[in-house]
């Protein structure tokens, strides 16, 4: 008896749910809404120039006749920007860190002078 009856609502249920109206969509939640398919507006956002390499040239500060000539990748705004150096501190095996700023652009760039002479730019 509790067969029949289970199977009587549920053939009922699935009459009801196929004589519905159904818009093309509409079980997926796009009843109303243009079809994902269609390519939205595309904004015409510039794109960010790339970026360049900027040199310039680095005192040690512990040796004002030892110059050296860096070179960075950095944003495009950055270049022909003189950097100011910000400060300088003692760092592992004699090294020495310098820390460069480009004021107009708000990049900073840290300098490393090796016991050696050589530099790393980071």
């Amino acid at each position: 008896m509790m067969t029949r009856l289970i199977a009587c609502f549920a053939s009922l249920a699935f009459v009801a749910v196929l004589s519905a109206p159904v818009q093309a969509g509409c079980l997926f939640g796009n009843c109303g809404q243009p079809a994902c398919c269609q390519p939205e507006p595309v904004c015409c956002t510039p794109c960010p120039p790339p970026p360049v390499n900027v040199a310039w040239c680095v005192t040690d500060p512990c040796d004002p006749c030892a110059k050296y000539m860096v070179e960075a990748c950095l944003p495009a705004c950055c270049n022909g920007e003189v950097p100011c150096l910000v400060g300088w501190r003692k760092g592992f095996l004699g090294r020495k860190v310098l820390t460069y700023r480009f004021v107009g652009c708000g990049e900073c760039v840290e300098v490393v002078i090796t016991k050696f002479g050589r530099t790393i730019v980071r």
